[in-house]
């Protein structure tokens, strides 16, 4: 039965703290550095009450939540908080860190801005999972906003509160390595709390009505990948990437020999296609529905991974890749996962003169890009997936956020697998040979 409104507020804080210990879990799996959050009774608050407990320089981020709970929520860090975690995303110095927590200003903030709102994404990714798999009837978070600056002057037009709302507000407490703790709070408006049971649709139609509105969403910045169904892997570029030039048609190896480009290289077409795989689960029968569904991420992911460091060259990785046939390298020390490169992002980091067709004009300065770091051309922060995640979980994510790729990383941080686009496709077209799958 679905829970009364009542009932979820009962719940709020103990889901809060879940949603914000698995945040740390997964950070510390992608970073290597140990986390911690304490989530406090909640209570009734106003932006006046707010306006004592956090500097004028803080982020907001905004959060839009659909199935029982419906609106937006905010979940605010101080500047000590912004600048931690920013500066941990895009791996700062510790010193760097240190003076900004102390010394940084709205300018300084708004350089992190991106790695503010990558902070946002892997926020929101832990709190809608722990959500899905506790409060029966959410249907998903989705970041809608990231805000840097002092949003208590005029909260009204930074994030659609009023001066004089009531709202309530679980606060928490942070730490990150060695750094010394942080605060913030969670803004649940009580408008988020109106929407009564009766108005919750079916899951059936629910879920269809998440996943046809997800193509609408930009597209993720990170880099993920894919494999293909013999087993060769496929790259897929970064969102900002995934415009490239239609010209590219191979890229160099490191011999000068041409190597042909992949036959899909724009991310979309596969999350696409999973998208519509999602959107016709209702045409499966029930019994195969279920037992697809109940599938997770640990029975159907590929445990072969190849592994780079952050050190290496360019060169080196692409010899990596074409010894093992792979499109794709995760990059890490001691199987910490820290970013991950696509073949794709080697094209895009060497010169256009390596490729045989250019190569009359090839120049010493070409051959130096080779050189250039995999920690340099990398995505980072990478987002995974934990092995008990359902198969239904994860193909939503992938649609989502446009991946093909997610790495399976257990609650010790350490990687245990991948999931592809085409393991996901294997799954469905081998539950049952009369399923009516569109995309197929």
């Amino acid at each position: 039965m679905t829970p009364s409104q009542t009932d979820i507020k009962t719940q709020l804080e103990a889901l809060s703290s879940d949603a914000f210990q698995a945040f740390c879990d997964d950070i510390s799996g992608m970073f290597g550095v140990a986390m911690e959050s304490k989530v406090f009774s909640g209570s009734t608050e106003t932006v006046q009450g707010l306006k004592k407990k956090f500097k004028k320089l803080s982020t907001v981020i905004t959060v839009k939540a659909s199935g029982i709970l419906a609106g937006d929520l905010h979940i605010v860090f101080d500047k000590e908080g912004l600048f931690t975690l920013a500066g941990t995303i895009v791996m700062q110095p510790e010193q760097r860190i240190l003076t900004n927590r102390k010394m940084g200003s709205e300018k300084d903030a708004e350089e992190l801005h991106d790695a503010v709102g990558e902070t946002g994404n892997l926020l929101v990714g832990s709190w809608d999972r722990i959500f899905r798999e506790n409060l029966e009837g959410h249907t998903h978070f989705l970041q809608t906003g990231t805000f840097i600056g002092n949003v208590w002057d005029d909260p009204e037009k930074e994030i659609g509160i009023k001066k004089e709302e009531e709202f309530l507000f679980f606060p928490f407490d942070m730490t990150v390595g060695s750094f010394p703790g942080f605060h913030g709070g969670v803004i649940f408006p009580e408008s988020i709390f109106q929407k009564t049971t009766d108005d919750v649709p079916a899951a059936d139609s629910q879920e269809q009505e998440d996943v046809s509105g997800v193509a609408q969403e930009p597209e993720s910045e990170g880099a993920e990948t894919q494999e293909v169904p013999d087993g060769t892997a496929e790259p897929a570029a970064e969102a900002s990437k995934s415009e490239a030039p239609q010209s590219q048609e191979s890229v160099p190896s490191v011999d000068g020999q041409a190597e042909p480009e992949p036959r899909e290289t724009a991310q979309g077409a596969v999350s696409d296609t999973i998208q519509k795989m999602v959107q016709s689960l209702p045409m499966i029968p029930p019994e195969h529905a279920r037992t697809l569904l109940n599938v997770c991420a640990k029975e159907v992911m590929k445990k072969e991974i190849l592994w780079g460091t952050p050190e290496d060259s360019v060169q080196q990785a692409m010899e990596k890749m074409q010894q093992a046939g792979a499109a794709y390298m995760l990059v890490g020390n001691s199987g910490s996962l820290e970013g991950i490169v696509t073949w794709i992002d080697m094209a895009e980091a060497v010169s256009v003169y390596l490729r045989p067709a250019f190569s009359r004009w090839r120049r010493p300065a070409d051959d130096a890009t080779l050189q250039i770091r995999v920690k340099v051309i990398m995505t980072r922060p990478v987002r995974t997936i934990n092995p008990q995640t359902s198969l239904e979980v994860v193909m939503e994510d992938m649609c989502r956020h446009r991946l093909r790729c997610l790495p399976v990383v257990n609650a010790q941080g350490k990687v245990e697998g991948v999931v592809t686009a085409f393991d996901i496709f294997k799954v469905l077209l081998n539950t049952s040979s009369d399923i009516s799958v569109i995309g197929q």
